[in-house]
């Protein structure tokens, strides 16, 4: 590493002042990710950059095959004064693609198949920290260790006559959720580096699917049939998950204070659809 950057002061300055141009990844209105000079790390930083992802990170780096799927290693992390986080990890070459062919989607696929072998007793976040994002929205402190509470998450947005979440007895399996294009960096020699484990934990199956439904269609649409998905059995419970989660924006449901900053951005949820064919 430059001398210049051999602090964790002089990496926030970096950071901070880093040209537009030399951004590779994120917005200037949110979270950013730039490469640092003269070495293979970046830093993921912003204000909506926590400990629990990289510690969610550095987990999947330790129980994942590598050889399969590619976890950046996390080597720091920190906050500035401002409570800005800061997670150093390994710089992974390639390119994300945004339209991908059918031979990327069976790789894919695969990649859902390694996750879903590895198990645990509990279910929740890698790290034992709070279960974030696109399926819990507006929520830093939801704490999850058993499949009751996530179905009682769920059931408490939904109103009499939607019916209930309900998950048949089944293994806890490792989820990303938030499996899409732009978190995926495809290498020269066609292996698949999977980034964003901020919402990564242990929960049933059907949720990995339950996610897929806020990305691209077509997509969605692909993946699923490569991992023999069969969308009319499981269409009831999809579809009680999504009306949960349109329930909730609409209505600002919260399990903190109302009146605080919601520390991560509710999703824009439509009406829930019947699911792709």
């Amino acid at each position: 590493m430059f001398a210049q950057l051999d602090t964790k002061q002089s990496i926030i300055d970096y950071c901070r002042s880093c040209p537009e141009d030399q951004l590779i990844g994120g917005l200037r209105s949110g979270n950013q990710v730039v490469k640092l000079p003269g070495c293979d790390l970046v830093v993921k930083f912003g204000p909506h950059v926590f400990a629990y992802e990289a510690k969610n990170q550095q987990e999947a780096y330790s129980i994942i095959d590598q050889n399969i799927i590619i976890v950046p290693r996390v080597h720091d992390f920190f906050v500035d004064d401002e409570r800005w986080g800061y997670m150093i990890s390994d710089f992974i070459p390639g390119e994300t693609i945004d339209s991908l062919s059918e031979s990327h989607i069976q790789k894919l696929a695969h990649v859902l198949e390694h996750l879903q072998s590895i198990t645990a007793d509990r279910a929740g976040s890698l790290c034992g920290g709070p279960s974030i994002g696109l399926l819990w929205p507006d929520t830093n402190d939801l704490i999850i260790n058993t499949v009751q509470q996530v179905e009682e998450w769920f059931n408490s947005r939904l109103f009499p006559g939607d019916g209930k979440v309900y998950f048949e007895p089944s293994p806890l399996v490792l989820c990303h959720l938030d499996i899409a294009p732009r978190n995926i960096i495809w290498l020269d020699d066609g292996s698949i580096c999977l980034l964003d484990w901020a919402s990564a934990g242990f929960y049933p199956r059907l949720l990995e699917f339950a996610s897929l439904f806020f990305q691209e269609h077509h997509f969605t649409r692909m993946l699923l049939e490569a991992v023999d998905f069969d969308p009319g059995r499981e269409e009831g419970k999809v579809q009680r998950i999504h009306q949960a989660l349109y329930h909730n924006e609409k209505y600002s449901f919260c399990s903190h204070d109302e009146t605080a900053d919601c520390i991560f951005p509710l999703p824009l949820i439509p009406e829930p659809q019947k699911l792709p064919t």
